[in-house]
C-alpha cells in the first residue's frame, strides 16, 4: 500500500476530514495501477470504513450517506459554544463542578441525566488547565491511541526550548507540553503555545486562540478558515520571536503524509516571515528509532538524537521498559551540537561527532561516528565495513550481517541472511525473525503441526454433539 501525496482539497471526506489517495501493490512489490480513497487517520476499517475507488464516481446516495455520518460525528457544541459553557462553569464553586467521562462533557448542577455515568467530582481550576487528567484515555492503536509524556521528558523538552531561545511552540499532538506551559503562566517561562490535536474534547477547555481541532495527516482544520488563520498568525515571528514545532503523532501513522504536512507548514512559515533562505522551521518530531529510514527518506534534513523519550502511561515506552529503555527518540533539524542532553541521565558529548550521545553509544573510529541506535553498544563488522547490533552474525554466503534465526535447532537452521525469492524480493519471517522464508513457511509452524499430529486424537465420547446432531435426534424421537 502506498499513499499518493498531493493536495486533498478535491478529495472526498470522512469524519476525519479529506481522505488520502492510496495505491495497491502486488505481493512482488509492483503497482496494480488502481488507486482508491481511504481515511487519513484510521488504519482500521472497523473504526472508519470509508473506501472508494478513484476511477469510480461517488453516487448521490453514497455522498448523502457519508454526509450524515460526518454530521453525526461532529461535537455536541461548537468551539465558541464550548467557551461560553466554560465561562459559566468557572463561576461555579469547585464542589459543584463535575465532568462526565462517559459523555466527555462538563456537567452543570441542573444537568441530572448522568446518574449512571462515570463522573469526576470537584473540578478545581488546576484540573481545568490539565484536562488530560480528566479524560478516559483513548487506546485504539489503529486510530487515536493516547500516550502522554512523563514528567521527566516534559522538563527536558521545556528546558531545551528555553536554552535554544524559543518563544513560541506549535504543539501538534503534545497535550502535556501545552498543559504544562498553561499551568506555569504565572512563572513567565517565556514560551507561548498553540495546541493542535484531533481530539475534540480539548475544545471544552482551551479557547480558539490556544487550541485548534486538527488532523495532521491531511492538514485539515475542522473549524475551517478561522482555525487555519489562527495557526498562520501564530507562525509569524515579530520582535525577536522564535518558533518551533513539537510533533508526537501516532507511531503507526503515515510518515509521508506527515512530512507533506510539515513541508506545507514550513512554506506558510516562510511566507509569513518573508524568509527566502534555505533555513527551515525548527522541528522536534517524537518517533521510534526503528522508523528512522522512513523519516530521513522523506525529510533528509532531519537527524535522530539519542534522547530516550519516556511516556507515563505506556509499558514499553516508559522508564520501566526494560534495560534498553524507551525506543522513542527525537528527530530534529536543529543543529546537533546545540541539542544538549542531560548529563545527570548519563548522556555525554562526543567531541569527534560534535553531538550529544547516550552512555552506551561509543564512538566507532572505523565508521567515524557514534553508531548505536538502541540497546547495547554496536560492534563493527570488518567484512560489511559497518557497525551492527551485537546479536547479529555475519553470513559468509551472502556477505552481510543479519539477526540469527530463533527457536530453531542447529540442524534445521538455514542461512540467516536475506534470501531473494524467485522474483528477486527479500524474504523475512516475522515469527522467528529469521530470513529466507515467510511467516507461513516458518519451520516453527511445521514443528508445531507435526507435534499436534503426534498427539492422541480425542475420544468421540468426550466430544459434545453438534447442533445438527441434536436436531436429528429430536426428529428420530
Amino acid at each position: 500500500m502506498e499513499v499518493i501525496i498531493k493536495n486533498t482539497k478535491h478529495h472526498p471526506s470522512c469524519p476525519h476530514g479529506p481522505c488520502l489517495m492510496f495505491e495497491r501493490h502486488s505481493a512482488n512489490g509492483t503497482k496494480t495501477g488502481r488507486k482508491f480513497y481511504a481515511c487519513s487517520a484510521c488504519r482500521d476499517r472497523s473504526v472508519c470504513s470509508f473506501f472508494h475507488w478513484c476511477d469510480d464516481e461517488i453516487s448521490s446516495k453514497k455522498q448523502e450517506h457519508w454526509n450524515d455520518i460526518i454530521e453525526a460525528s461532529k461535537p455536541c457544541f461548537t468551539h465558541d459554544e464550548c467557551m461560553s459553557r466554560l465561562s459559566s462553569f468557572k463561576q461555579l464553586p469547585s464542589h459543584e463542578r463535575r465532568y462526565c467521562k462517559t459523555c466527555s462533557l462538563l456537567i452543570f448542577p441542573d444537568e441530572t441525566n448522568h446518574a449512571k455515568h462515570e463522573v469526576v467530582e470537584n473540578i478545581t481550576s488546576e484540573k481545568l488547565l490539565q484536562p488530560s487528567t480528566l479524560f478516559s484515555v483513548l487506546q485504539d492503536k489503529k486510530s487515536e491511541a493516547q500516550y502522554f509524556f512523563a514528567d521527566k521528558t516534559i522538563s527536558f523538552v521545556i528546558s531545551l526550548l528555553k536554552k535554544l531561545n524559543f518563544t513560541k511552540v506549535l504543539s501538534i499532538g503534545t497535550p502535556k507540553i501545552h498543559e504544562y506551559l498553561l499551568s506555569k503562566q504565572n512563572e513567565d517561562l517565556g514560551l507561548q503555545s498553540l495546541f493542535l490535536d484531533i481530539d475534540d474534547r480539548y475544545m471544552q477547555f482551551f479557547e480558539p486562540g490556544s487550541f485548534c481541532h486538527y488532523n495532521v495527516f491531511n492538514n485539515h482544520f475542522f473549524e475551517g478558515k478561522s482555525s487555519k488563520k489562527t495557526m498562520k498568525q501564530f507562525l509569524s515571528e515579530n520582535e525577536g520571536e522564535k518558533i518551533a514545532i513539537l510533533l508526537d503523532p501516532p507511531f503507526g501513522g503515515l510518515v509521508d503524509a506527515i512530512s507533506y504536512t510539515l513541508n506545507t507548514i514550513n512554506k506558510w512559515w516562510k511566507a509569513k516571515n518573508n524568509t527566502q533562505s534555505s533555513e527551515d522551521i525548527p522541528i522536534l518530531w517524537f518517533f521510534p528509532y526503528f522508523l528512522e529510514p522512513r523519516i530521513i527518506k522523506s525529510m533528509p534534513s532531519m537527524e535522530m538524537m539519542d534522547y530516550k523519550v519516556d511516556y507515563a502511561n505506556h509499558k514499553k515506552f516508559g522508564s520501566k521498559s526494560g534495560s534498553k529503555g524507551s525506543p522513542v527518540r527525537i528527530f530534529t533539524n536543529i543543529e546537533k551540537s546545540s541539542f544538549e542532553l542531560p548529563k545527570k541521565e548519563g548522556y555525554k558529548f562526543c567531541a569527534k561527532c560534535q553531538r550529544w550521545t547516550s552512555k552506551e553509544n561509543k564512538h566507532c573510529n572505523k565508521c567515524n561516528k557514534c553508531t548505536t541506535n538502541h540497546g547495547p553498544t554496536y560492534k563493527h563488522c570488518d567484512s560489511c565495513n559497518v557497525c551492527v547490533k551485537d546479536s547479529y552474525t555475519h553470513c559468509k554466503i551472502h556477505n552481510k550481517c543479519a539477526p540469527p534465526m530463533l527457536n530453531i535447532k542447529e540442524t534445521e537452521k538455514q542461512c540467516n541472511c536475506s534470501l531473494p525469492d524467485s522474483e528477486g524480493n527479500t524474504l523475512k519471517c516475522y515469527k522467528c525473525f529469521g530470513y529466507g522464508h515467510r511467516k507461513n513457511e516458518c519451520p516453527i509452524n511445521s514443528k508445531s503441526t507435526k507435534k499436534r499430529k503426534q498427539q492422541k486424537p480425542i475420544e468421540a465420547e468426550h466430544l459434545k454433539p453438534s447442533k445438527a446432531e441434536k436436531i436429528k435426534k429430536k426428529k428420530v424421537v
